[in-house]
C-alpha cells in the first residue's frame, strides 16, 4: 500500500470513495441517446475550452501547430495524385524507322 496521503492526490479516488449520487437513471433509449448527445457536448466544450486557453497562452505554439495540421492536410490530398500519377503507363512509342537500304 503506498504512504501517499489522498490530500496529496485527490485526482487518484476508487469509486467506493465517490459519494453516491441520488440521481434516478432516466428511463429509455432516447434518455440513454440524450445522456450521450449531453456527455459529448460537454466534452466538446471543455476540450475547447482548453485548447482556447492553450492558445492564449502560448500563441506561437499555436501558430505552428496550425502550420503542421495544414501540412499534414496539404500532404493527404497530394499523396494519392502523386502516387495515381506514378501508376500511369508511359504510352508506347512507335518503333524508329529505319532507312531502306539502296543498292
Amino acid at each position: 500500500m503506498s504512504s501517499i496521503p489522498s490530500s496529496a492526490m485527490p485526482h487518484a479516488k476508487a469509486k467506493h470513495d465517490e459519494p453516491a449520487t441520488s440521481e434516478k437513471p432516466k428511463a429509455g433509449a432516447a434518455a440513454t441517446a440524450s445522456d450521450w448527445i449531453d456527455d459529448a457536448t460537454d466534452a466538446a466544450k471543455q476540450g475547447f475550452a482548453t485548447a482556447t486557453d492553450a492558445v492564449k497562452a502560448n500563441p506561437k505554439t499555436a501558430i505552428a501547430v496550425g502550420a503542421a495540421v495544414i501540412a499534414g492536410i496539404a500532404a493527404a490530398v497530394a499523396g494519392p495524385a502523386l502516387l495515381a500519377k506514378d501508376d500511369k503507363p508511359e504510352p508506347k512509342k512507335p518503333a524508329p524507322k529505319k532507312p531502306a537500304k539502296k543498292g
